[in-house]
């Protein structure tokens, strides 16, 4: 039966064309923007880790006072007290991100890739198997014996083209041969995005006695799996009673001014962190629009179903009960739902992949997103209920009640008080939630135009950047510096470069090489935790090249050799830290604390010779950082280093126009060594704020699509009342009223439905809009510029839409409409 009633309601759509497609249209808007998003919260926040029983992985995060809860990572003595001590932990594995220079892949040429050092028992913590070969396991633990390499899925199929004999392959890692001994199934990893795990073997620094035994030399991360039986909670309280017992025991190795905590975290929940308040928003914003979408169709469907109330009571007369009629409502809305449900999923499949690129910077876990069976069934059941509730919002007679339904049937061309309640009241909803959306559009949009006027403490753009990290193994300091050296001087002779200089960060990038640092007769204040700076170093040419001002004293020069008194130049925020009444030139600074001897470095006094500006370093909405620059000569080139090239023109492209030649000299120079991150300093500015740009375009695009489809509800539902007044107009017209009364009399009536909804979405906006706080730089979420710009914005669109059906009232003819009548 229902089958023939699905037949009949293809055949009543195809003669209404016009409403079906607009139907259609709308709904494909909503739930392809719905799918779409849903798909990436799932795959990043909600689907189940891929690794055995991944709900019960946790994180532990050793951290110190500083934004958000600065991470220092752990000490080995430190992961052995929780090993030895945590009854609720059930493994624990050790994991320190490193990255190396490669060579033996399938391209060839020497690349740069992230590692992950583990512990033997990594891959049984974790509960990852094997896609072919073996895994590492606690064989592969000491010195004695051989490196070995676990590829990740990812790597292996784009680096191997997921050759099944790279098994058993041996490649150059940092001068060292290792072996590949097996592929892991594919799984987000973390702390980092990582390449490949070792054992710890290939790095003689983790198998040493100072790494081992050293307390305060904190450079691995915790992956733990709970117990059998045990909770997050009870989890945690261990962790705590173990750390307050470390911690009294042993005091010299905890600053009690620097806040030192450990918490324990779900792994899923750590996996999506960063991008959980940014996909939650997008998640808002579409079912923001899906709520538009169905008022309006609800809307459309009324005004339908007042034009078919004669048919639906001959239906009845001819003994069509309500539930038939009520069937008939359910296939027709189910035709249209499922036609808008097959919009929307194309839709949703474009959609996706510019969703993976914004998920890919914050989350490792941008692969498991897909559209699979579950979102599937996530835009079916859309589908039924916007179906559901299309069918139910009409009403309909009850039996008994037939005789006057046909009596009454005249004078229902309105549609009756009640639905036109309900239609009124659906357009000041779409009109509260467009403003709420604009609102979030307009905050972020605001966000980057503040970002744009940061300055990032450059003087020009027109800067081209390279790394090129060569390996020091077979190689020592001074044939690496000589290496560096001819690449400056060659590159300066090209054509069009003004300035090169030498240095192991590149401008606005960050280093997580940080040190605790002392000032000569400067004593900590009450409560103040010990400073730490990044340390970074420059050649004479590189403040010049790189275009950070020199605010005093002078920069490195050629004079500032390895046996030559040790200097330092250091930028503002740690001179107004330092030395807020004193001139820092002279000053003398030096790295402290007994982290020093596990890295081979000793407490020397550096003089100050001069300060330079600070620059955005950790991105253009970060805080500066307290940054310490020495000569490059006087400095091991363990970090590896880059080149900074200054265009010699200021024109756009001046600086990117310099990569073919300069790129082919370094390679011809260091034709083993891997050259990374060839960009402009424009192009590092833009990777800074791409997240956000992306975030204010995907909300600005459901903030515009929301008032498009607000727009068109108030011009439909206001010229379906034109429509359904045309008696009672052309009667005002005849008794005197004119073109310039009735257009007033439309707009009035349109614009206390657009007034209605400002006023609602306004307050919606000032209550909601501080859950995007996180979102915003330089803004705050209630900006009154905003919301007044939103309802302005928005009361023009809506006037506009009155518009149109007011001017069709205005040219009623009164003669024409009281003879229809």
């Amino acid at each position: 039966m229902f089958l023939s009633e699905l037949r009949y309601a293809v055949r009543s759509l195809a003669r209404a064309r016009g409403f079906a497609i607009a139907v259609i249209l709308t709904l494909g808007l909503g739930i392809g923007a719905n799918t779409a998003i849903f798909s990436v919260v799932r795959g990043v926040l909600l689907k189940s880790l891929p690794y055995r029983d991944g709900d019960r992985l946790v994180y532990l995060r050793q951290s110190i006072n500083g934004p958000g809860g600065e991470n220092i990572d752990f000490s080995v003595p430190e992961i052995l007290d929780f090993r030895n001590g945590a009854k609720t932990l059930g493994g624990i594995a050790e994991y320190s991100g490193m990255t190396y220079t490669i060579q033996g892949d399938r391209d060839g040429q020497a690349s740069r890739i992230n590692v992950g050092l583990v512990t033997g028992n990594y891959f049984k913590v974790m509960g990852l198997p094997a896609v072919m070969g073996r895994l590492l396991d606690d064989n592969d633990d000491g010195t004695a014996v051989s490196p070995v390499m676990v590829l990740t899925y990812e790597y292996w199929m784009k680096h191997f083209g997921g050759d099944r004999g790279v098994i058993g392959r041996k490649v150059t890692v940092d001068n060292k041969p290792v072996t590949i001994v097996g592929v892991a199934q594919a799984a987000p990893t973390f702390p980092q995005r990582i390449d490949a795990l070792l054992n710890m073997v290939i790095s003689e620094h983790h198998t040493s006695a100072l790494m081992v035994q050293g307390r305060t030399h904190r450079m691995t991360e915790m992956i733990a799996r709970l117990a059998p039986g045990a909770t997050v909670q009870q989890a945690r309280t261990e962790i705590k009673t173990i750390r307050d017992r470390v911690q009294a025991a042993y005091p010299e190795a905890y600053d009690k001014n620097s806040g030192y905590k450990v918490t324990v975290t779900p792994l899923q929940d750590v996996l999506g962190e960063k991008a959980r308040l940014t996909l939650w928003l997008l998640m808002g914003a579409a079912a923001f629009v899906m709520i538009i979408s169905c008022a309006n169709v609800a809307n459309l469907t009324l005004m339908r179903g007042v034009r078919r109330e004669q048919e639906l009571v001959v239906r009845a007369a001819l003994g069509a009960g309500a539930a038939r009629l009520r069937r008939l409502l359910l296939a027709e809305n189910l035709v249209l739902a499922i036609g808008g449900a097959v919009l929307g999923l194309i839709i949703a499949i474009g959609g996706v992949k510019l969703l993976v690129a914004l998920a890919q910077r914050d989350s490792p876990r941008a692969n498991e997103i897909q559209l699979d069976g579950v979102v599937l069934g996530f835009t079916l059941l859309l589908s039924l209920a916007v179906a559901m509730l299309l069918s139910f919002a009409p009403s309909l007679a009850k039996e008994g009640s037939l005789a006057a339904w046909i009596t009454a049937g005249a004078n229902r061309s309105s549609g009756g008080v009640r639905r036109q309640r309900l239609q009124r009241g659906l357009v000041v909803a779409q009109i509260a939630v467009s403003v709420i959306l604009l609102t979030g559009a307009g905050l972020l949009t605001r966000t980057m135009m503040r970002l744009s006027d940061v300055r990032d403490g450059l003087s020009s753009e027109q800067v081209l950047t390279m790394e090129v990290p060569i390996a020091i193994g077979q190689r020592s300091d001074v044939d690496a510096r000589a290496m560096y050296d001819r690449m400056r001087l060659e590159i300066g002779a090209i054509p069009g470069v003004k300035d090169v200089g030498i240095g192991s960060t590149m401008p606005l990038r960050a280093t997580p090489f940080q040190l605790d640092i002392k000032a000569d007769g400067r004593q900590l204040g009450v409560g103040e935790a010990m400073p730490h700076a990044e340390f970074r170093s420059a050649d004479p040419g590189y403040f010049r090249a790189s275009g950070i001002t020199l605010l005093k004293g002078r920069e490195f020069a050629t004079t500032d050799v390895e046996k030559a008194a040790p200097v330092i130049i250091i930028n503002k925020t740690l001179a107004d830290k330092f030395f807020p009444d004193r001139d820092p030139i002279g000053q003398r600074i030096t790295y402290t604390g007994e982290v020093l001897k596990f890295i081979g470095f000793h407490e020397e006094w550096r003089t100050v010779v001069g300060v330079v500006g600070d620059t955005k370093d950790g991105g253009l909405d970060a805080e500066a950082r307290n940054v310490i620059f020495a000569p490059f000569s006087q400095w091991p080139v363990f970090q590896g280093a880059g080149l900074v090239i200054r265009a010699g023109a200021d024109r756009e492209n001046a600086a990117s126009s310099l990569v073919p030649a300069a790129t082919r000299l370094v390679r011809n120079i260091a034709p083993r060594e891997p050259i990374e991150n060839v960009l402009t300093v424009g192009q590092i500015r833009d990777e800074s704020v791409a997240p956000r740009r992306l975030n204010a375009m995907l909300v600005s695009s459901f903030g515009i699509l929301a008032v498009v489809i607000a727009a068109v509800g108030i011009a439909g539902v206001l010229a379906f009342s034109v429509s359904a007044r045309t008696n009672e107009i052309g009667i005002r017209m005849s008794l005197g009223a004119d073109s310039a009364r009735v257009q007033r009399m439309i707009l009035w009536e349109g614009s206390v439905l657009l007034i209605g909804g400002l006023l609602i979405g306004v307050i919606g906006a000032v209550s909601g809009t501080h859950f995007i706080r996180g979102l915003l730089f330089g803004i705050e979420p209630n900006d009154p510029i905003t919301l007044l710009g939103v309802a302005g914005a928005m009361a023009v669109v809506g006037l506009a839409s009155c518009w149109l059906p007011a001017l069709r009232a205005a040219k009623i003819d009164p003669a024409t409409a009281i003879r229809r009548n």
